[in-house]
């Protein structure tokens, strides 16, 4: 495959995508300001993937600079609230052609990266994509070792500006096969299962979060009344997304369509998705504090933008702004600090006609 790809936040995130995108034959490059995590994969040379081989990493490298340069694709895989601070950083080193891929875009990620990149003075003709998920489920293994799990059936790759999805698409489908095109970033956005799956989880399941007590996330923390909690968030965040001309899988649909599993009720479809062979949430960990990213990344980037959008195209969000407020009582955070609030999004004042124009075509719309 002859395909540079830069890929920045060498995290468990990046780690699995050099993963994924090196045994595949792609030239990789691993980009992380920790040289402590970099320390871990360089002996290997990349990253044993079980039963694979190993995905060979060219460059491992704290140099951004270098890291970037010449790379067809840059992967931000650095979490939601620092995607804003990764393209600033980005800004000085980018060239004409690229494209910068936030895996993933949480909820408007494509929209804070573009004013990022131009408040910073980025002059370079770039591309922005997003995708509404993480493309695999692995155990790590070690630091340098990783075990296959699943990968996902059901992704989706937005552009912002809408308007640049077959070019852009065309360069990144190799990469990802199971990927489908989609028109806008309301469909990645809205599709933020982190979203809806992990905040009311956490608020559901306080005192055992604050007596450190571990339990299996989805197979012990979804019971009845949190599936009843899933299913009124998600029927919110489908109706913010059809006024904005996105229609979304519902959170039934989208566990059957990425996993192919679909059990009588959610909580259900939980513990199959934790208990089967290839269930993708057996790895999943419990959050042991208020600070995990569970709370600290998809608050403010996930449940903060779907409510805020829907204050603005006139839907109400009644059940989101509850987990929310639980949130940020339960966490001592308001979470100001990293909101993406209509401001920051670059929409405030904009009705649904007006968002969906410049989802379409650009802050210049």
């Amino acid at each position: 495959m002859d395909m540079t790809v830069a890929i920045i936040g060498a995290g468990s995130g990046g780690v699995y995508l050099a993963a994924e995108l090196g045994i595949m034959g792609a030239k990789l490059r691993l980009h992380d300001r920790d040289e402590k995590r970099l320390a871990e994969l360089r002996p290997r040379g990349g990253v044993d993937v079980e039963g694979q081989g190993l995905a060979a990493i060219e460059q491992i490298t704290t140099n951004l600079k270098a890291a970037v340069s010449d790379a067809g694709v840059i992967a931000i895989c650095t979490g939601g609230t620092y995607q804003e601070g990764a393209a600033r950083d980005l800004a000085p080193h980018l060239s004409d052609g690229q494209i910068i891929l936030l895996i993933q875009g949480n909820t408007g990620g494509s929209l804070v990266v573009r004013r990022a990149l131009d408040a910073a003075g980025c002059r370079a003709k770039i591309d922005i994509a997003e995708m509404d998920n993480y493309p695999y489920s692995n155990f790590r293994l070690a630091p340098d070792r990783i075990r296959p799990i699943v990968r996902k059936k059901f992704l989706q790759i937005a552009t912002f500006p809408g308007h640049r999805i077959d070019a852009i698409f065309a360069r990144l489908a190799p990469l990802f096969p199971t990927a489908v095109a989609t028109p806008s970033i309301a469909y990645t956005g809205f599709t933020n299962a982190n979203a809806m799956l992990h905040c009311a989880n956490c608020v559901s399941n306080a005192g055992k979060i604050d007596r450190g007590e571990a339990y299996k996330f989805y197979a012990e923390g979804v019971t009845p009344a949190v599936a009843r909690l899933y299913r009124a968030i998600n029927a919110e965040r489908v109706a913010v997304a059809a006024a904005l001309g996105a229609e979304v899988p519902t959170l039934e649909d989208w566990f059957a369509r990425t996993y192919a599993v679909r059990g009588a009720t959610i909580d259900e479809t939980c513990r199959l998705l934790t208990s089967n062979s290839d269930g993708p949430y057996q790895p999943t960990g419990t959050p042991t504090s208020w600070q995990h990213k569970y709370i600290t990344e998809d608050v403010p980037v996930g449940l903060m933008p779907m409510s805020a959008l829907g204050s603005a195209v006139g839907v109400a969000t009644p059940n989101i702004d509850a987990v929310i407020r639980l949130a940020q009582t339960l966490a001592a955070n308001d979470f100001a600090n990293d909101r993406r609030g209509l401001a920051r999004m670059g929409l405030a004042g904009l009705d649904a006609s007006r968002i969906k124009a410049v989802l379409q075509q650009g802050f210049k719309a």
